[in-house]
C-alpha cells in the first residue's frame, strides 16, 4: 500500500452540482484518507445523449460554489478547456502527467454497472481505481446481484470497491424538477 494520500477524482456533469454531491465526495474522502478531492465538471459527457441544461461556464461556476467550503476540494476545469469530448481516461492521463497519484475515481453504482462501455475502461481502472457509492434504488444486496449480472465472475472484486456511504435518490435530474415545480430545491447550496 502506498504511504501517500490517494487524491479522489469526481467528475460529472453537475447540472446542477448538489448537496449530496458534496457529502458523497466529502464521506469517500473520509473513507478512503484522501488527501485532496479533483472535482471536474465535463464539457460534453460522452455516456450522456441529453445536453446539459446550464452552460459549461454557469456548471463549472455552481461547483466552484457548491465544494467552496470543502478545504480539500479542487474544482478544474480541465475538461471544460480540452477541445475533445470529456473521456475520462484522458483526464486521468492528464492528471498524471501533472503529478497526481495515486488517485481513486469516485463513481456512482449506476455508472460502476456501465463501466465497462467506458473508453480504456480497464487502463482507467489501473490508472485510478474506482470507488463506488450505492445508489437508490440500490442497496448493498441488491447492488452485489446487479455487479454480478455485469461482471460475472469479476462482480465481487467490484463490491470489494463500494464505499461505505448510504445511497441517496438525489440525483441532478430531481433537484431540476423541484425548481421547475416550485422555483427552488432544499438540496441546492442557497447560492448556487
Amino acid at each position: 500500500m502506498s504511504a501517500t494520500p490517494p487524491t479522489l477524482v469526481f467528475g460529472g456533469t453537475f447540472d446542477p452540482p448538489h448537496r449530496t454531491h458534496v457529502a458523497m465526495a466529502q464521506a469517500a474522502a473520509d473513507a478512503i484518507g484522501a488527501a485532496s478531492i479533483l472535482v471536474i465538471p465535463a464539457a460534453a459527457n460522452p455516456q450522456r445523449t441529453d445536453a446539459p441544461r446550464a452552460s459549461a461556464e454557469h456548471r463549472l461556476a455552481m461547483t466552484q460554489i457548491a465544494f467552496r467550503n470543502e478545504p480539500r476540494a479542487r474544482v478544474l476545469d480541465i475538461e471544460m478547456t480540452a477541445a475533445r469530448p470529456s473521456y475520462t481516461i484522458d483526464t486521468v492521463r492528464t492528471l498524471a502527467e501533472r503529478g497526481a497519484g495515486p488517485m481513486r475515481l469516485l463513481i456512482g453504482g449506476d455508472q460502476a454497472l456501465n463501466f465497462p462501455t467506458w473508453r480504456e475502461w480497464r487502463d482507467l481502472a489501473a490508472l485510478a481505481e474506482p470507488l463506488i457509492v450505492i445508489r437508490a434504488p440500490y442497496d448493498r444486496a441488491r447492488f452485489a446481484e446487479a455487479l454480478h449480472a455485469a461482471f460475472g465472475v469479476d462482480g465481487p472484486a467490484w463490491l470489494h470497491r463500494v464505499v461505505p456511504v448510504d445511497p441517496s435518490d438525489v440525483s441532478a435530474t430531481a433537484v431540476r424538477s423541484d425548481i421547475a415545480a416550485t422555483g427552488r430545491s432544499d438540496d441546492l447550496d442557497d447560492e448556487v
